[in-house]
């Protein structure tokens, strides 16, 4: 009985992944929570992305990637899709959030939820497709957690830079007959493998990453942390060099649409 809940959630969280509109692609989530540490390494330059990485976070790159499910192939269920919609400051991390407000229920994952979605033993690879910068309207608050109190940029950013660390899915209450069955309690230990992604235009897809070989063996499976959004939205007035080295603030929004490939997906293509 628990294998066959188990399909039935997995199957109905794909069905909400693919039926929602362009800007809620599937639900997502994000938090201020802790962000982890840099190690001081980028995950390739950006400029696409393919399935044939290995090894510690090996990536490699192609000529196209278009950030939807038709970028992916072979046998399985289409990529998984989120949504990542939230103010500069803001970290996206599953988590336990207050689901009545409309615009974090558009944006999140619960750790349970995650639990299914990033469930694979072997197979763990993750992409990310930079979207435009949203512009706000004065006084909404439009992105998850966007300070409405200040003017949004003046420039919307044309590249962003980030960080991704992974974090073990654990759970509080373990099935005393059948540990491996979580009763209750599911939530994340503390950020680990940090490392940053190299600046991505926006249209552009980043590097794939392969998180498979590098990940803790928990037993309720590992997901992603995103966090420290960089772009260069400030200095776009120069005509100089201008990297994404300045994190986005709070009062502005950064879109990213993250690909998750699992051994219950499709391979990228």
């Amino acid at each position: 009985m628990k294998k066959i809940f188990q399909n039935v959630l997995y199957l109905s969280l794909i069905m909400i992944l693919m039926g929602c509109s362009p800007e809620q692609k599937s639900e997502s989530s994000g938090s201020s929570g802790s962000s982890g540490t840099d190690s001081g390494q980028d995950y390739g330059n950006g400029d696409g992305g393919t399935d044939s990485g290995s090894g510690s976070g090996s990536s490699s790159s192609t000529n196209n990637c278009t950030g939807t499910t038709s970028d992916g192939t072979g046998d399985g269920t289409p990529i998984h899709q989120f949504n990542l919609f939230l103010a500069g400051h803001q970290t996206w991390v599953p988590g336990n959030y207050d689901f009545n407000n409309q615009l974090i229920s558009q944006t999140m994952i619960t750790p349970q939820e995650a639990s299914i979605l990033f469930s694979s033993d072997s197979k763990l690879k993750i992409r990310f497709k930079i979207n435009s910068q949203p512009f706000p309207t004065a006084g909404e608050e439009y992105c998850y957690g966007r300070n409405t109190g200040q003017s949004a940029d003046q420039y919307t950013y044309t590249k962003l830079r980030f960080r991704v660390s992974l974090r073990d899915i654990l759970c509080d209450q373990p099935n005393a007959n059948n540990p491996t069955q979580c009763d209750s309690g599911f939530y994340l230990g503390n950020p680990y493998r940090s490392q940053y992604v190299s600046p991505v235009s926006v249209d552009s897809c980043s590097n794939v990453i392969d998180v498979g070989s590098i990940r803790n063996a928990s037993i309720y499976g590992t997901t992603v942390q995103v966090d420290d959004v960089k772009a260069d939205s400030t200095c776009q007035a120069n005509d100089t060099y201008c990297p994404a080295e300045k994190i986005v603030r709070a009062a502005s929004c950064w879109h990213m649409t993250m690909q998750v490939s699992t051994d219950y997906t499709q391979s990228f293509k």
